[in-house]
């Protein structure tokens, strides 16, 4: 069994395909850009990395995908990738939905008939779900981050109060705090900053942040400005000596690591910028925020994935009985 460039017993075994040569730009390729969103790209990344070290385990790294022949793609490969893919449903259904993603771009670009096209569309994804992940992270939680931020003299110290704030108050997604330019933010009006992000799919919402947070952000903004720049990312790299690189945007995954390290610092454990995120949607929700509007906030295309999002659990359920009043009359 062979798809040409690689071997993959469990999938076509003595079939032999008669395709058209790997095209100048590969479906996956296309699919991706069809995105739109750097967020959604990054997301979709992930599931064909996976799958292409399934269809060849010589491959490793972020860029696996890129060796593989997308075009060849046949609903029994990817019944076959399926089968080798262990997860909750949703990650299963992720994996599912890029696939399917890629064999339409196959199919736009005349690489795929349309009769397989329609076989691939048919394979259905998993039902089922998993208890929610992710916790909610206490107010006295949020102190101690900050406290220990506060104890970093230096410009990260200044950099990351203002991260995690912004993260707390707003619940922006850690790929969205990454790719926040400074020409993003407008000045200031009641000591507010309405801040402009483009999100997942490709969705632009402005971030409003307030009170503390917006004292964070002012500080790091006097931090950035003081090395003269106007035109680049809002959050940069900083060497270990303190010196701020404002041309260089921090990545997330050095956005992980300075998370770590602050949890680590106040004495915490299993938190991520995700949990930041879920908080939000669960102190909006707790202070009587309508639902619709939590959505708006977090970039939610569907309130159904906002209830995903709260973590107030037995608290919320105690706080909304004690909403409903009967009448009684005691026995005299």
């Amino acid at each position: 069994m062979s798809l040409d460039l690689y071997p993959f017993p469990p999938v076509l075994g003595n079939q032999t395909l008669d395709l058209p040569p790997a095209p100048v730009v590969s479906p996956a390729m296309a699919y991706l850009e069809s995105l739109g969103s750097p967020i959604s790209k990054r997301t979709m990344v992930s599931p064909l990395n996976r799958a292409a070290c399934i269809l060849d385990p010589s491959l490793s790294g972020k860029d696996a995908w890129m060796f593989i022949p997308w075009q060849k793609l046949t609903a029994p490969v990817i019944r076959a990738i399926m089968a080798k893919v262990e997860g909750s449903p949703a990650t299963r259904n992720k994996m599912l939905a890029a696939l399917k993603g890629v064999a339409r771009s196959s199919w736009e670009m005349r690489l795929l008939d349309t009769d397989e096209l329609m076989r691939i569309q048919s394979i259905k994804g998993d039902m089922g779900s998993r208890e929610l992940a992710g916790r909610f992270i206490l107010h006295g939680e949020l102190i101690e981050l900050l406290k220990a931020c506060a104890a970093d003299s230096s410009p990260a110290g200044v950099r990351d109060a203002a991260m995690i704030t912004l993260a707390a108050s707003t619940g922006a997604r850690r790929a969205e705090i990454a790719s926040i330019q400074l020409e993003n933010i407008q000045t200031p009006e009641e000591g507010r900053y309405h801040v402009r992000i483009i999100g997942k799919r490709n969705k632009e919402r402005t971030l409003y942040v307030t009170g503390n947070a917006a004292c964070a952000l002012s500080d790091w903004l006097n931090v950035i400005f003081a090395t003269g720049c106007k035109n680049c990312p809002l959050f940069c790299a900083i060497r270990k000596g303190g010196m701020v690189l404002p041309g260089i945007s921090i990545s997330t995954t050095s956005l992980d690591k300075i998370l770590c390290k602050r949890s680590a610092q106040a004495g915490l454990s299993d938190l991520d910028w995700h949990d930041l995120r879920r908080t939000t949607a669960s102190n909006l929700l707790d202070a009587g925020a309508d639902i619709s509007t939590v959505a708006g906030i977090l970039g939610h295309s569907s309130v159904n994935t906002t209830a995903r999002y709260d973590r107030r659990g037995e608290r919320a359920r105690i706080k909304a009985s004690e909403l409903i009043s009967v009448p009684y009359f005691c026995r005299k």
